[in-house]
């Protein structure tokens, strides 16, 4: 790995003046962005925090501040682009561009001529420009000297060796989260070519992390190799998994493999008839870097958009209703939702979508099940054991056929608590169980609710299901 080291002022960089580095060589080029960089996020807080610490170095008597040493901005990794001369901005854009946006209010000498194609940047440096002038009347702003603003540079011949400082290394205000690191991860092994496109088509996509999170259950939570997942409590953590998931287990090879659940038919001749349940990804196939892994990400966000959020899928409208009437204001529910979404994509990507709600009312018949069982509360590790007991995810993915998957579903056995269903009680497992009472009718009086309950809701799935079977037809 071929590395050198410099350290300028803000001033020399941003003049775009040739540095020397450590080995005696020349730093030189002007200051790019790439296009398939993480979007300019910096907000409040983080303006805040740098502002506040120019003011504290620069408050001080011109003579007091000859005597210290410069304010130190931290370091930034750059790839040094032959061609074009260009030095291109891996990781440090934040303070960068903050520091560009105040020296163009205050016309503080040079700054580097930065372009932002993403609309999250844009939105978001017209917010900062606006934070910024709002104080540009302090006095202490007109004492701020790029000259006296110190910056460490490491710059790299390589940009692959670049991407790996990246992945390894957080030097700005705003950690980088899984989704940040297997972006560079994967565009660094996409064609050069076609880098921006699939830069742009990631930012498109919008925010991944509840899709990550989604799909990591899928993967991890598999009854052959269990592979507990950390806390959402402990971030670090799980950045590590997404990117030992999702980037480093990743092949070397360039094809864009998708895996599919087919049927072969034959005729009385012999003749081989395939067709397919599924035209997508599988969730848990073995994925290459690049343009493999980048397809599988936008093919489950699109999945995800169609059936969870957006819920633009036609001719799933009783679903949707479903969905958006009981499961999104269940009370205290939220780690099984996660659950419930995850086996829901998983379903649709095995199966496709042929009786889609019927596998979202028995799915969601097993997954809420925790929430009317001897637990007191579902805390995220009670969910985590769920799975492990009853490898939900297995039992969708282990059978090929919907009729299967939909008899292994029903015979799972629901354990009800009785101790809250008392008639008197108001507590959340009787709230819930209420809910999905009032919702999908069960028949049931109050004094039937623990006996009864998952009878009740076997018969009113099957009479759900008849129903949409008739409008279907």
């Amino acid at each position: 790995m071929t590395v050198v080291v410099a350290s300028c002022t803000l001033a020399e960089l941003f003049a775009g003046r040739p540095i020397k580095a450590s080995d005696d060589s020349m730093i030189e080029g002007q200051l790019h962005l790439p296009e398939y960089q993480r979007p300019y996020r910096w907000g409040k807080e983080q303006v805040y925090r740098l502002r506040k610490d120019l003011c504290c170095y620069f408050k001080e008597d011109d003579k007091a501040r000859k005597q210290n040493h410069l304010f130190y901005l931290g370091s930034i990794i750059l790839h040094q682009q032959e061609r074009g001369h260009r030095l291109n901005i891996i990781d440090g854009q934040q303070r960068l561009t903050t520091m560009a946006l105040l020296a163009c209010i205050k016309k503080l000498g040079s700054y580097p001529d930065l372009e932002y194609d993403s609309p999250l940047s844009q939105q978001q440096i017209r917010e900062n420009l606006r934070l910024l002038r709002q104080e540009e009347h302090q006095a202490v702003y007109h004492a701020i000297d790029l000259t006296r603003i110190n910056i460490t540079l490491v710059v790299t011949r390589s940009e692959d060796d670049a991407y790996r400082f990246f992945e390894t290394q957080n030097t700005g205000g705003v950690r980088l989260s899984g989704p940040d690191i297997i972006k560079a991860h994967h565009l660094r092994a996409t064609p050069r070519n076609r880098q921006d496109d699939y830069a742009r088509m990631w930012e498109a996509l919008g925010d991944l992390n509840p899709l990550v999170d989604i799909v990591l259950k899928a993967r991890c939570w598999n009854a052959l190799d269990f592979n507990p997942l950390p806390s959402h409590r402990q971030p670090q953590q799980v950045r590590e998994v997404v990117v030992a998931e999702l980037a480093e287990r990743t092949g070397e090879e360039i094809t864009d493999v998708a895996y599919q659940c087919t049927s072969v038919t034959r005729t009385e001749a012999g003749k081989v008839l395939q067709t397919s349940h599924a035209t997508g990804y599988a969730m848990r196939q073995p994925l290459n870097a690049g343009i493999n892994t980048i397809h599988y990400l936008e093919y489950f966000e699109r999945l995800r958009q169609r059936l969870l959020t957006d819920r633009t899928e036609p001719n799933l409208g009783t679903f949707h209703d479903f969905y958006r009437n009981l499961i999104e204001t269940l009370d205290g529910c939220s780690y099984l939702k996660k659950l419930y979404d995850s086996t829901l994509l998983l379903y649709a990507s095995h199966f496709g979508l042929e009786r889609f709600f019927e596998a979202a009312l028995r799915l969601f018949r097993v997954v809420y099940s925790p929430r009317v069982s001897n637990q007191k509360a579902v805390r995220e590790s009670s969910v985590a054991a769920f799975v492990r007991d009853n490898p939900v995810f297995d039992w969708i993915l282990m059978n090929y056929t919907q009729e299967q998957c939909m008899a292994r579903l029903r015979r799972f056995e629901v354990k009800v608590s009785p101790e809250n269903l008392e008639p008197q009680d108001n507590g959340v497992k009787k709230r819930f169980v209420l809910a999905v009472k009032a919702y999908l009718g069960l028949d049931l009086s109050e004094e039937q609710l623990a006996k009864d309950y998952d009878l009740a809701l076997q018969k009113a799935i099957k009479r759900r299901c008849k129903g949409q079977e008739v409008s279907n037809a």
